[in-house]
Formats: C-alpha cells, structure tokens, sequence
C-alpha cells in the first residue's frame, strides 16, 4: 500500500497538485448556421467588463467552444466568423461554479454588420451540467441584505439542505444531515477552516468581511469530483478585485439597547448595549486594463453590559446547612452568588446574571490582479482579523476571555497553453490562533444536579495553520472537459492547557454527605505539536454527448495520514490491538490507502420542453475525516488523567469517594490512570448521496427546483467506552484501570432523506428573490458526523440507540428578497425630477426569513454507576409511564415536559425511554431592512440604511432542562438485615422549564430579541 501512495504522489508532482475550482464559472455551447448546420472555426471572444480581460477560444468541427476558468462577474461574447454577421451577445453574468451554455445562430452577413442580443437570463439559472445541489450567495445577497452582527456566514443559510442549530455562526450550520465538521470552508480556493475543528474555533464575528467577499457558492451534495476534502457541504468563498475604474466606500454600522427588545426570558436586569461596526473599502486600477487592487478594513467595537441568565444556587438555609455538616465543602457553596428568588426546593434559589462583554476586533484584506501576458495572469490576496471578546461561561455571571487571531494568504497563477488547455496553480497559507483563560477562584468544576455548574480556573492555547500547494488543469476536446488535479495540504496544530478536572455530586443529599459520584483530573498539558499530510487527487470527464444531454463522471482519491507528535511524545491506547498501552511512538492508528470516490451524474434537457426543463440524477462516495481535535488521544495520554468512580469496584469491593480527594490517588507524573483510548482500526468515514431533482425555468428569470436527496453515513465518528464490568464476572478487562475508558471508534452509521424545493430569481429589474423548504428526516446510532456523536445507553447495543439524529428538524426553510423600489428618476413610476427625486427614489427594501422545527430533547437520568449492569451510568434515560403524555397538555416555558411521564428504572436494568423522544421550540425569524440612496453625483452616493433583525420580535426559545437523578437513602439502623436502599427519582426544579433563548451567547446572529440597526455609507 506504500508503493501505491508514493505512486499516488508521483502523479501529483507530474499533473501538479490541484483543487475545486467553485470559484471559478465555464462557458460553453454551439455554432450554428440558420439552417442549424454546426460551424467550426468560430473565433469566440469572451470579455469581462470592468476589466477588459478576454478569453477567446474557436469552435471545433461540431461547433462546440468551451472557456473554462473564468472569473465571476459580467461578460459580453463575439461571435465572428467569415461570410457571417458579427454577433454580440451582452450581460452574460456568471455566478460563482456557474457552467453557463449558450448556443448562438449566426446570420450570414457582411462582417462589418453586428448583431446585438441580451443574454439569455432563463436560461443561465439553469443547471445543465451536473447533479450538484447547493446555491450560490449572489453578491446582492452579500451587500444588501440584513445580517445581524455583519456575519457572513449566517448567508450560509440560504443555501439549500441547510439548518441552523441556533446563533447562524459558522459553528452551528450543518447541511444534509451530515456534521459540523463535515463543512469544508475556502476562500479563493484555498482552506479557510479552523484546522483544528472545520469552523473558525474562536469567537471572532467578522473573520472575513462581507466588504470584502464578492460572492460564494455552498455545494451540499452531489458535487462532482473536483470538489472534496470532507464529507459535508463545500463553502467556496471568493474576495473582490479592483477594476478599472477607481471604486470604493466608507461605511459605519451603529446599535444601541434603547432600540432594543428585552429578552423574553424575563429578568430585572437589562443590560446597556452598544455596537459599532466601520471601515471602508477601496478598489481600482493600478496600470489600466492589466493590474488591479483591492483594499478592505473593518472594525468591530462592542460593549454590552451582558446577556441575562438564570441558574441554580443554593439557598441560604442549606448554605448554612452544609457549613455545619461539611465544613470542608462550604467554599464550594460560597462560591455561588447569592439567589435572587426561592423555587418550589427549600434548597434551592433562582440566580439572573449576567457578564460584561466587550469584544474589540480589527479585519482588514489586500489584493493585487496581475495580467502578465495575454496567456498568464495571477493574483495575491492576504487577510487577518484579529480580537479579543469576553462572554458569559455559564449562568452564574462567571466569565471567559478570548484572543484570537485568523490569517489566509493566496498566491495564484493561471496560464493559458492555448484555446484548449488551461493551468492554474496556487499557494496556500492558512493560520488559526486561539487563546482562551478564564479566572473563577476554583481548583476545579464542581456538578452538582440541581444546581448550576461551578466552572474552574483554566487557560487553553491552540495555534492551527495548514500550507497547501493547488493547480488544475483543464484541457478541452470535442465534446469532452476533462479535468486532472490533486492537493496537498500539510495540517497542523499546537495546543496547551492547565489542569483540568470535575467532581461531580449526584444531587444535594450526596452533596451534603459528601459522596462524589466522580470525579475527574487531568494534569496539566504541556505544548504538543502534531503534524499530519493531506493529498485528495482526481480526474473528472464532463462529457456534452449531445446539446440536451450532458454525462459527468469522475474518480477522486483521498489520502488522510495520522498525526505524528512533533516531540515523539504519544502513547496510543486500544485495548482490541494493545491490550491497553501501545508504546510511545506507535502510530496513532492503522494507515488508510483506499479511499477512492468514484462520482456521476447526468442532466438531461430535452428538446420537447425547448431546453426550459432540466432532469438531473447523481450518485457519489464522499470520504472525509472525524474533527481533528478528535485525533488527539494519544499526546494526552503522557499526562496523567485519572477519572474515580465511586460505587461497586472490578473486585466485588464498594468504595465511596469525598473531597477532597487524597494526592496520592490523583498522581501528577507517569502515564494516565484514565487514559483516553482510540481504536487503531480507525477507517475513514464517508458518505454515500443520490440526488435526482427537475429544474424549471419560469418568467422573470426564475427557476424552479424539486430535488430528492438520499445519503448514508458509514464509519462515522462514535464516542463510547471501553474496561465496563462484565454483569457475568463483575470484573473489568483490565482491572488495573478501576473505571471505563472514553474510547473513539470510526463505525458509526446515518441515514438522511429529503425533499428539496427552491424558488430562484436573479436580480433583475430591481428585484431578487431566493426561497428554499426542506422537509428531511435525519437518523442516527449516535454518531451524527464528524465532531458529534453521542455515547449510547447500552455500550452493547448501538442500534437499540438509532433513532432521530440530535440536529433532526423535519422543516427548514429561508426566503430571502431584495427590491428596489421603481420609484424616481429614471425609473418605472413616478419619474419625478432631479429635486423630487432626492425624496422619492432611491429606495429599496430587503428582507431575510429563517424557520426551522424544533430539535430533539433526551430526557436522561442521572443515577450511581453501581445500579448500572456495566457499570456505566453516562446517557442513561428512565422509563416511559404508559398512557402519561410526554408534554402537559398547556405547555409553556415552565413546563415544556411532563414529569409524570417518566418512572425510576430498576437496579440492574436500563431505561425503556427511547433516544431523543420529544421535541424543542420551533425557530422562525423575520430580518428587514429599508434603505434610501441619496445621489450626490453620478458616481457619488450618500446611503442610509435601518434593520429590524427578529422584526417581529418572537421568542425565540432554546431547550429545556431534561435531566432527573436518583435520591438513594439508606435503611435505618433497625430495618431488618438485607433491606435495600430506598430509591426515588428526583426531578429538579430546572426539569422541563427552558431559562434561556437559542442564543444566549450574545446579541448577535440568528435567535435573538428584536434589534435595531442603523447605518450611514459614502460609496464612491
């Protein structure tokens, strides 16, 4: 299998490495004469306007032409030919991985004789290529309409098979059933992914500014070969270039809390908020026609007084009441602020806080276009965004800061050997930085259930960065594109941390007697640096067999090498290969080699619906790796972690923990005493998709789409444990290890099925107008994708465990218009003189619709790992009460569940409650924005500009508390021999009551009250 890699590589360096170009658009078609006989020797001259760059490619002997790479942007075509008119096709606008036909009819003329025609604007919203479903966010999507905080990724969206999981940040966007670090983020062709996970892990809002990107394209399925790397939707960012004419503008955004909704979480206290976002951008010719720039800066200034939560604390009384029986335990209770409100638990009291949270970030982009010769051309572009933000760590007014820094660099050369083979090449750097620390005054967490959570002193360094080589190459013959490439991408990241460690209590009786459930240390982390290679290659065939009919298909072939420690500082542990520790410097798993996709698809327009009507149907393989933080169990291991459980041990002995634990049970040199295990068979994950959809052309430059996705998720990712009890023997397999170990498999499975409509309309005319509804069904064992998987009930049967996936929501849509109103000079109505006109045009309106069902609730049980048969006590769920309806019949936010519904299982059994069984608050909000132009000059224009964002101000609630736990108490001194604990299922006071919105992380993105945003911009 080596040699086939090292062959592998060998073709990279021959063909160049290489990647999708989704950044990129193609145009093809036929020559024909009015009798519809094909003619060759067409000179095709494609011409860009605003920078006059030109492609000219000749028809072959069938009359067929195709220009492949090509810029976005508008474009005129010339047709010329001897003996025939000269025909002008205008305002071909190509959007980004647009393949656009047009197939033109030339007249027989003199030459001298032109002949004009507008672009054919029905068709070009057709896809006739391929199977690919996905979207392209249009440039007048990206400057117009209303974005909350100016995020560009919540625009991710509004591409089709997209949900959201709650604030519209990079973080929480999956597509089609798949996981959040399924996502494969670039911008310019190049990785623009957080490295360590797929989204940007820091708590950055601009990364990179909507002033700066153009437009992009998000691919969720069925894309053809050239396009991968990961398993999920591919998001194809491409930034601005300067043109010909010197353009740029001065912008400043501004928010305040006196315009602002409160939270519907009702709270007393309201904090004052303030946002101020500006900058400007500039963009023009540096030598005319051949060399261009583009400079963009953006500035975020945020102080907010901080987002109200409500948590648990203690209550005076039982404050009071472990001071006295636990001495050694009262700066744990003191820790906790003082409650505000008392529940319907004598113990416990309601707490609202909040943390101030200012957040400071600067993001700036650089580009320079260089047309070398008529055959060579290239470009450079550097971005950085850099911040510093703190935020709510949990509900007790307990904060976290972050510094973060992003930086993405491109260097890329495109040349033309002739009007049938193109190369680009390209060079990729990619850098990710974050640093987290937060200072509570604790050693340690402490979880108490009932009470909110007390989080610890801790501080987190990770620093990821990828370099990657590009180039593709395109060579066109007859009826064949055909495409070669390959990438090679060199991941890496350092991390760091302190001590970590949880002592976890079952509820407040146990807290008061001092009994830990667990508890949980890692030493501290010392800086590791792991270093890995990836190399995806590929070859793809668009075959055109006729005018209506076009076959794709293609291979690619991915390789995902494991990390290797840059210090030789690893020990991997897998029981199945090891029997425990494999030894400092073993391979972090087994080398995968045959990871092929093979990808097809067909779309067929047939004549009989005068090429309006387009059938499409594909089917590929899609591998891709887990989240490569995931990856890391071995370089923790040589720092000691020991997890203690109390209850019934491997030798039949019951050991009951308190705090503190003693030092010498909790060592701070060796190997872990609780490693984290990762199986050495670890293939990688992949996805196989079908589409089959009908797309129409309708009036107005609309289409149509009906669309079928089916996908099916093998060896994903799996969080589960290893070392549990045997019921038979009551031992462990490894006894020298008293508890299970975390272990991460690769043998997950999902199925995901959906019907997919969208309506879209380019802008024209003034107006535009996208809409797409989903309705899907995601299934699961427990492992969604990659980065998210959860651990069953029973370790011994994953599929007792499949049901609807964590992120299932059987309706999503979004609805996004943009219109300018045709009133004014030069417009449609009332065109009213240059005066009149300062009040009367000039205006347009935009609007941005989000919905989506809610997600599943598991409603899970905390109880003593002893009453367990295996000892593991972690995603335990009670039994389902028969005939009890699981929601009260007038829910509300109090009682979104019913307790009734749910009884205490017996010692030694599992719950009967099935994963996921109920359901959260739907989300839907409505964005809206107005905007007035005032024209200064002809190119001179003052823009103001209001946005409501949730303009209807719904509440807009997150999910329920859904966890109860057992109450054990032990029988009296003089109830007869053998008489067993009383056990009683506990339900605290947070049970089925929801205390918080969708989006408590902030007041910005998607989830939020209704805000207010006003904005005033110079263009010029």
């Amino acid at each position: 299998m080596q040699q086939l890699v090292w062959l592998l590589l060998l073709l990279v360096c021959i063909i160049s490495p290489a990647t999708a170009q989704i950044d990129r658009t193609e145009l093809n078609g036929t020559v024909s004469d009015p009798s519809g006989a094909m003619l060759s020797g067409v000179t095709v001259t494609i011409r860009q306007e605003g920078t006059n760059q030109e492609r000219v490619v000749i028809s072959d002997k069938q009359g067929q032409f195709v220009a492949s790479s090509l810029p976005i942007g508008r474009f005129t075509v010339m047709f010329v030919h001897d003996g025939f008119n000269d025909l002008r096709i205008a305002d071909v606008d190509l959007h980004s991985g647009d393949v656009r036909t047009i197939n033109a009819k030339m007249k027989v003329g003199a030459v001298s004789q032109t002949v004009q025609v507008e672009g054919d604007r029905g068709g070009a919203l057709l896809n006739k290529s391929d199977a690919t479903l996905g979207g392209t966010i249009q440039s007048v999507q990206v400057a117009e309409l209303p974005l909350n905080g100016r995020n560009l990724t919540t625009l991710e969206l509004l591409a089709p098979g997209a949900i959201d999981a709650g604030s519209g940040q990079q973080s929480s966007i999956r597509f089609a059933g798949n996981g959040t670090d399924d996502n494969n983020f670039r911008l310019d062709g190049v990785d623009a992914s957080g490295v360590f996970h797929a989204s940007l892990k820091s708590a950055l809002r601009l990364q990179f500014s909507t002033e700066s990107i153009a437009e992009f394209k998000v691919d969720t399925a069925g894309y053809t070969a050239d396009t991968g790397g990961s398993a999920g939707g591919q998001v194809s960012l491409i930034s601005k270039t300067g043109t010909d004419v010197l353009h740029g503008s001065i912008f400043d955004y501004l928010r305040n809390s006196s315009f602002d909704a409160l939270s519907p979480i009702k709270t007393t206290i309201h904090p004052g908020f303030h946002l101020n976002q500006f900058g400007g951008n500039v963009g023009g010719p540096i030598i005319k026609d051949r060399t261009f720039f583009f400079v963009n800066y953006e500035g975020f200034r945020q102080q907010l007084g901080g987002v109200p939560q409500t948590g648990f604390v203690p209550s005076p009384a039982y404050r009071a009441q472990v001071a006295a029986q636990q001495p050694s335990l009262a700066f744990i209770v003191n820790a906790y602020p003082e409650g505000q409100a008392p529940t319907s638990d004598p113990n416990v009291f309601t707490f609202t806080g909040v943390v101030p949270s200012p957040n400071i970030e600067n993001s700036g982009t650089v580009r320079l276009d260089h047309r070398i010769s008529d055959k060579d051309s290239g470009y450079i572009r550097y971005n950085i965004d850099d911040g510093s933000s703190t935020s709510a760590l949990n509900a007790l007014a307990q904060g976290i800061t972050v510094n973060a820094r992003t930086q993405n660099f491109v260097l890329e050369e495109t040349h033309i050997f002739n009007e049938h083979s193109i190369n680009e090449f390209q060079l990729g750097l990619n850098r990710n930085t974050y640093i987290q620390f937060q200072q509570t005054g604790l050693p340690f967490n402490f979880s108490i259930t009932g009470f909110t959570g007390l989080s610890e002193n801790y501080s987190k360094e990770q620093v990821g960065q990828s370099y990657s080589v590009n180039d593709t190459v395109t060579w066109t013959r007859g009826k064949h594109t055909v495409k070669f490439g390959a990438e090679y991408k060199l991941p890496w990241f350092n991390e760091q941390n302190s001590v970590d460690g949880t002592a976890s209590f079952l509820n407040e009786s146990t807290f008061l007697q001092n009994q830990l459930v667990s508890f949980l240390t890692t030493a501290a982390l010392p800086d590791k640096g792991m270093r890995k290679t990836h190399v995806g290659a590929y070859v793809q065939d668009q075959w055109k067999m006729s005018q209506n009919l076009t076959v794709n298909f293609g291979l690619r072939y991915n390789f995902f090498s494991p990390f290797k420690e840059n210090h030789n500082s690893e020990d991997p542990f897998d029981i199945a290969n090891c029997g425990g520790y494999c030894g400092i410097g073993t391979p972090f798993y087994h080398t995968n080699y045959l990871s092929f996709d093979p990808r097809f698809s067909v779309a067929y327009a047939p004549d009989e619906f005068h090429g309006k009507t387009v059938i499409r149907a594909g089917y590929g393989i899609y591998h891709g790796e887990v989240q490569l933080g995931d990856e890391d169990s071995p370089v923790v291991n040589v720092e000691p972690s020991t997890l203690l459980t109390s209850g019934i041990q491997s030798n039949g002995t019951t050991v009951q923990y308190s705090y503190p634990v003693a030092p010498s049970l909790t060592p701070s040199t060796g190997l872990a005493l609780t490693p984290r295990s990762m199986s050495l068979n670890h293939p990688d994950s992949y996805v196989e998709q079908w589409t089959a959809s009908i797309q129409q052309a309708l009036a107005g430059q609309t289409a149509l789409t009906l669309t079928y996705l089916g996908s099916h998720g093998v060896h994903l990712f799996r969080r589960s444990y290893t070392n549990l009890i045997n019921p038979a023997t009551n031992t462990r397999p490894l006894p020298q290890y008293p508890s299970e170990i975390d272990t991460k498999f690769n043998e997950g499975s999902s199925n995901f099925n959906a019907l997919q409509v969208s309506v879209n309309r380019r802008f024209h005319n003034g107006f535009f107008l996208s809409g797409n509804y989903m309705y899907s069904h995601a299934l699961d064992d427990g492992s969604v994708g990659a980065g998210d998987a959860d651990a069953p009930e029973n370790i011994a049967c994953f599929r007792c465990d499949y049901s609807s996936s964590d992120f299932d929501s059987r309706h999503s849509g979004t609805v996004s218009a943009v219109y300018d109103l045709p009133f004014g000079h030069g417009q449609r109505y009332l065109n009213v003189g240059k005066t009149a006109d300062l009040f009367v045009g000039g205006w347009s309106v935009n609007t941005l619709l989000l919905a989506r069902a809610g997600f599943p609730i598991n409603v899970t049980l905390n109880r003593n790992a002893a009453e367990l048969p295996d000892g593991n006590n972690v995603d335990q769920r009670p039994n389902r009460v028969p005939g009890v309806p699981i929601y009260l019949a007038f829910r509300s936010i109090a009682h979104w569940l019913n307790p009734a519904a749910f009884s205490l299982p017996a010692v030694g059994s599992f719950g009967n409650l099935g994963k996921n069984i109920a359901t959260g608050p739907p989300l839907w909000q409505d964005d809206a924005s107005i905007e007035k132009t005032f024209r200064v000059t002809k190119r001179n224009n003052v823009i103001f500009r209001a946005e409501a964002f949730n303009i209807f101000n719904r509440a807009q609630y997150g999910s329920p508390a859904s966890t109860m736990s057992v109450t054990t108490t032990p029988p009296p001194p003089t109830a007869p021999p053998g008489t067993q604990p009383k056990r009683v299922l506990t339900v605290p006071q947070s049970f089925g009551a929801i205390t918080s919105v969708v989006n408590s992380g902030g007041l910005v993105g998607t989830g939020t009250p209704r805000v207010l945003e006003f904005s005033l911009r110079l263009s010029y």
